[in-house]
């Protein structure tokens, strides 16, 4: 059983992400599969790596390959044709280079304040929790976000029950509107079930969702009849219900989140902190 607090936290966060997702679907779609999401993040780790620190390496393909290799998620081919797509989208841009050979990018500010959103999403999350502050810690000096998101990005493609997610929810978190779907699911339970492997929600139809997320009515069908393959969805004569292993499922991926988070934001302070502390030392001469 979820703690209040926690269950106050998945809210929130489920409810701003689905109204972005609702108000912007196409660029909402560049981190709302597994793959994409892994790439998206793997990329803003680099850029903004490099943005703090010059001598770390910069995104390139060859660059972003090795920081989510070990993911099995992408090969070297898709890492290129991501980076070329989101290009032509206008999401990155190239950074001049000596070598003409190598196309290295850098976010564009769209971009950046976008994950920052994000950023700042979960820290509001988190102070629902424990009233920390953070939030308000970070709107006052935006530059933590961006010490913060390469080790958040980091923290997260290096756990493995994330990028691996368990059965229950993978054909969901797999594809672009299933991570809003599931959101959708297991925001609205209804009641405590009797049955405890149901759980029984309040959820849109498949018309209605499609039309929220700017995809057909064909998609969404096809993938809640997947996941109800799986016996983790379906419909009796009390309602449509979830089942528990989906939802503790869903429940642990958002506690990691959380967890990597808050973890980010110390770490960030400190960096933070240290590199402030360099500006302000004399010159010496």
């Amino acid at each position: 059983m979820a703690l209040p607090s926690f269950l106050q936290c998945l809210n929130f966060c489920n409810q701003q992400l689905l109204s972005i997702h609702r108000q912007m679907p196409r660029e909402v779609r560049y981190v709302a599969d597994l793959r994409r999401w892994v790439m998206t993040h793997g990329a803003l780790a680099l850029h903004f790596s490099h943005q703090i620190n010059p001598d770390l390496p910069p995104l390139t393909a060859t660059n972003l390959f090795r920081e989510v290799e070990h993911t099995g998620i992408a090969s070297p081919n898709t890492v290129t044709s991501y980076l070329k797509e989101i290009h032509t989208r206008g999401y990155i841009t190239l950074l001049p280079k000596a070598d003409q050979r190598v196309r290295a990018y850098a976010m564009t500010e769209f971009s950046e304040k976008m994950f920052y959103l994000y950023l700042q999403i979960n820290l509001q999350g988190l102070d629902l929790i424990d009233g920390a502050g953070r939030a308000d810690i970070a709107s006052t000096d935006p530059r933590i976000l961006t010490h913060m998101h390469p080790i958040f990005a980091r923290h997260m493609l290096n756990d493995p029950v994330y990028y691996a997610p368990p059965p229950s929810i993978a054909p969901l978190v797999n594809t672009t509107i299933g991570i809003s779907i599931l959101n959708e699911m297991t925001r609205a339970q209804k009641e405590t079930p009797s049955d405890a492997s149901r759980v029984y929600i309040a959820l849109g139809s498949a018309s209605a969702m499609a039309k929220h997320y700017g995809v057909s009515r064909g998609n969404v069908a096809r993938l809640l009849s997947k996941v109800q393959n799986a016996g983790h969805y379906g419909q009796d004569d009390r309602g449509t219900w979830i089942s528990e292993q989906l939802l503790q499922d869903h429940y642990v991926l958002q506690a990691l989140k959380m967890a990597h988070s808050a973890s980010a934001f110390i770490e960030a302070q400190k960096l933070r902190s240290e590199e402030a502390s360099m500006r302000q030392l004399p010159i010496s001469t």
